[in-house]
């Protein structure tokens, strides 16, 4: 791939900026009941490039469950809530719009949505797709929100930054790369 070979020239910082650049939107194309993970919901999520057209197949697209995007989200929020920095948020303009979504962002609820009743009911069918919109609103946000722009003002880059990029990189990018487990810790993708 041309961009690997010119993003070695490049400091880490600077790769990740440029990759998560180079994204211009993701997708939730769709979604299906994994026989192979107890029922779970999979969420097929495309990643759109800047020089993709709407009507192309999508260069990459990952499959995570709920519990991925959940852990994506509790991941990034302990990067940015600093506990020994309570001021660190405030101060850096980067970190505290990330955090903002954190915890104010329109993330979906963890209801519980399997079992007879649940899929007699419609309350599965419903709840999953209702996911489904939340869960690419929230993952577009979060993408808007962690594209570094403090290069472009003349703002010293916070440190953070590069986790944060790490954390999207392998969410989004790594289309058999590896998942967020719910303790945090990165396992390859099976």
């Amino acid at each position: 791939m041309e961009l690997g070979r010119h993003l070695s020239q490049f400091s880490d910082s600077a790769k990740f900026a440029v990759s998560l650049n180079q994204i211009q939107r993701v997708a939730i194309s769709g979604m299906y009941d994994s026989p192979d993970n107890d029922g779970a919901t999979i969420y097929v999520v495309d990643r759109r490039l800047l020089h993709e057209q709407d009507a192309e197949r999508p260069e990459c697209h990952v499959q995570h469950r709920y519990s991925d995007f959940r852990a994506l989200r509790e991941k990034i929020c302990e990067v940015v809530d600093v506990k020994d920095d309570q001021m660190h948020p405030v101060w850096c303009s980067y970190c505290n719009r990330v955090l903002w979504l954190m915890k104010f962002g329109g993330f979906p609820s963890r209801f519980p949505n399997r079992g007879a009743v649940a899929t007699f009911t419609g309350w599965h069918r419903l709840l999953t797709h209702s996911r489904k919109h939340k869960l690419k609103q929230f993952i577009n946000e979060l993408l808007a929100a962690a594209k570094d722009e403090s290069y472009r003002y003349g703002n010293t880059q916070c440190q953070r930054f590069v986790a944060i990029s790490q954390l999207l990189q392998i969410f989004l990018l790594e289309p058999h790369g590896q998942t967020l487990s719910w303790s945090g810790v990165l396992n390859p993708a099976g």
